[in-house]
């Protein structure tokens, strides 16, 4: 129990370094920029394959809908996964070097290294998932179509409410952490997912 408690205590020491190594490297910080842009991006992209489909071209299927969707998801997570975390790494490799040059020491197999690969994939997981959540949030409806008899149009106008309502929080998200007015904020998001709508609308003329 003693030798039990004693490597409990160790690993929670060292969990709390590397947290600590973890916030010089702002991962937070950077994660919650990611996390807003990624999520505005998939909400976007679902917006417009939503409205492209419906409204431009009058795809009656729910399953087309899901199918180009999670076909957007996958590319958004899997590029931003690997592109973020190739980014990332280098860049905090740059500056573990640099680190390294002014100390005078080598920083390898150390808990700053260590928490610098971690950083790389927690900000790159946040990169990648973020999309893929807010796509998916706005797809639910349509999942749900394909094994229930439920009206199309209605599908699609609360795939659409969920995507702004998606808008609107990522938006109140950003106004919180600016300290600005959160609903005109979350306003500010749902007007441009609404510009969006409509210039996919207006392909149909093209």
């Amino acid at each position: 129990m003693g030798q039990g408690g004693s490597a409990l205590k160790r690993l929670l020491r060292r969990l709390r370094e590397l947290r600590t190594h973890m916030r010089a490297e702002q991962v937070d910080e950077i994660a919650r920029r990611y996390l807003v842009m990624n999520a505005f991006d998939g909400a976007l992209a679902i917006l417009s394959v939503v409205v492209s489909a419906y409204f431009a071209v009058d795809v009656q299927d729910p399953r087309f809908i899901v199918a180009v969707g999670l076909a957007n998801c996958l590319a958004m997570g899997i590029s931003g996964f690997t592109g973020t975390f190739m980014t990332e790494r280098a860049e905090r490799l740059r500056r573990l070097k640099e680190i390294e040059n002014l100390l005078l020491t080598d920083l390898g197999d150390t808990d700053r290294e260590r928490a610098s690969l971690l950083a790389s994939v927690y900000v790159a997981l946040i990169d990648g998932l973020a999309p893929m959540v807010a796509a998916a949030i706005s797809l639910s409806p349509f999942i749900i179509a394909m094994f229930f008899p439920l009206d199309m149009k209605t599908v699609v106008y609360v795939a659409l409410a969920m995507n702004m309502a998606t808008l609107f929080t990522l938006g109140a998200f950003l106004g919180r952490v600016s300290k600005e007015n959160i609903a005109l904020s979350g306003l500010k998001m749902v007007l441009i997912g609404c510009g969006t709508a409509l210039l996919c609308v207006l392909l149909k003329a093209i």
